[in-house]
């Protein structure tokens, strides 16, 4: 794709892109059902904000992330899978790996462990450098605390609101100065910091978050200036705290339908969601207001499966415990759909056919795409976007797919491609599903490697979206032929593998074309 000669009646103006991002939100965790049917939870989430963005865009019903939120947030900056940036599992604090133990196995030695830091090249740093004025909002997570990689405006971004090294807040309520000590100093880890001015009042975090990027956005159309608006939420990672006055919907209430009452974690777990819908739809009313919504793409995504392995206890629909992203299996950083498969759309802000930019990249409004995307695509399709493919070639080890031709219903340049899942930690919740793994889809068929005990599976995606029918001693040739990809890929990026307590030396998967056929 290229930009239009200076010859072009409409000389190439770069539009603005915002890429709003949700911290832990599911697969069904919205009104917008990005399964083939609805199901009660797009009846209980309340999104119409989401619903307006749909009905301008494209929804990727297959979109994938890492399993939990640093390997992502890493991708997106890169355009790298975690396997080759080793950006691996979550961080936080200087040297200190986050991750627990197996019986077995250690984490693997040599993940980056402080994150990402400004000797790698990123996203914003290049939009910068095409004349986008870059601005962070929100959750950063990159860099650990006390390293440059902490700073968003290290990375890349002209001006950082609220964000630092810490994946959650101590709490989203200005009340309780979101964490922060009560004499307003910044108060790490937890402390979302740069909020002062909110302290002591009921601004809850999600609704100043969004006061200030849309200061940010005006400030930028002021300056005549594109802008790339990172908008990462907090919400809905934990703590679960009410959002009010949304939570008032559901607080009290039964779920849509039924005779069942709606727990307390569940109605304050809402109200975060309705929040961040409400600050979706502030943005969308405010490039309205200015005249540039023509000119503003939107992509909406999520850094991994919604959160069900604790702390929002069991599921009230009769699906039972660690089943909020049902029909998916599990949640945030397993091996399973519900630890990956998030909620994607990219839109124009407003429709408008005759627009230059839109003529440039078309959007099937109200389009729902199938074919599997990850969150590293987004890198090189948003640097498209802007006019800047020139620019693509600086990243390093670039992983990512141009999305654009999807965008307009045009089928797939490789409908074969591999898509690849590394999480070779231990994360917090025990039981199964939550062991260091590796995947690999291919198609409709996906394979997972668990490496403590070592043990492969099998499932077919498309027909058994909710990975019940391990199909590894059915169709042994599949497994076969999936792992001899994985393991190819694995070399190709560098993969880390957990390490063995007895010897502290790396455990590769035990690669089934190594095991004889029974």
């Amino acid at each position: 794709m290229t930009s239009p000669s200076p010859k072009s009646p409409h000389p190439f103006q770069p539009p603005n892109i915002v890429l709003f991002l949700v911290d832990d939100m599911g697969w069904q965790d919205t009104s917008v059902p990005f399964h083939a049917e609805r199901t009660p939870f797009n009846d209980h989430f309340r999104t119409p904000n989401m619903e307006r963005l749909a009905r301008r865009g494209v929804c990727f019903t297959n979109a994938y992330s890492a399993a939990v939120c640093s390997p992502t947030r890493t991708s997106l900056m890169t355009g790298q899978n975690p396997v080759r940036h080793h950006v691996t599992n979550w961080t936080l604090l200087p040297d200190k790996d986050q991750s627990g133990e197996t019986d077995r196995l250690r984490s693997p030695r040599g993940w980056q462990v402080n994150g990402l830091q400004p000797d790698t090249t990123t996203l914003p740093m290049l939009l910068r450098r095409a004349g986008y004025r870059t601005i962070h909002c929100g959750k950063a997570h990159w860099g650990v605390h006390g390293t440059p990689g902490s700073d968003p405006r290290n990375l890349g971004f002209d001006v950082n609101i609220a964000g630092h090294a810490a994946g959650g807040p101590a709490g989203y309520h200005g009340e309780k100065f979101y964490g922060n000590d009560e004499n307003g100093v910044y108060t790490p880890p937890w402390g979302v910091p740069g909020l002062e001015k909110y302290h002591g009042t009921d601004t809850h975090l999600t609704d100043a978050l969004t006061i200030e990027a849309l200061a940010e956005i005006d400030k930028s159309v002021a300056a005549g200036r594109p802008f790339y608006l990172y908008m990462a939420h907090y919400v809905v990672h934990t703590p679960i705290q009410e959002h009010r006055p949304h939570v008032d919907r559901y607080r009290g209430k039964c779920y849509a339908g039924t005779g069942i009452a709606i727990p307390e974690e569940e109605a304050c777990y809402a109200s975060m969601v309705q929040g961040m819908d409400v600050s979706l739809g502030a943005i969308l009313d405010r490039l309205e207001k200015l005249g540039i919504a023509q000119n503003t793409l939107v992509v909406f995504y999520s850094d991994n499966g919604g959160l069900s392995a604790h702390t929002r206890g069991t599921t009230p629909l009769g699906t039972g415990a660690n089943t909020h992203n049902w029909p998916l299996r599990e949640g945030k950083a397993s091996a399973y759909e519900g630890g990956t498969r998030v909620p994607a759309i990219v839109a124009w802000a407003a429709i408008a056919n005759d627009a230059p930019h839109q003529q440039r990249v078309l959007i099937r409004a109200g389009w729902r795409c199938a074919v599997p995307i990850i969150c590293e695509d987004l890198t090189p399709s948003i640097l498209c976007w802007a006019g800047a493919e020139d620019l693509i070639g600086e990243l390093e080890g670039l992983d990512g797919r141009n999305l654009t031709p999807l965008l307009n219903g045009s089928p797939p340049i490789d409908p074969d491609r591999a898509f690849l899942f590394h999480y070779p930690h231990r994360w917090g919740p025990p039981g199964h599903g939550y062991q260091p793994h590796s995947a690999i889809r291919i198609g409709e068929w996906k394979a997972i490697y668990f490496y403590d005990p070592r043990e492969w599976e099998l499932y077919n995606v498309r027909q058994d979206i909710g990975e019940t029918r391990d199909m590894a001693d059915a169709h042994p040739d599949i497994l076969r032929h999936l792992a001899t990809h994985m393991r190819r890929l694995h070399a190709e990026l560098g993969a880390q593998y957990p390490t063995l307590k007895t010897t502290g030396e790396p455990e590769p998967p035990a690669w089934p074309e190594d095991i004889p056929s029974t």
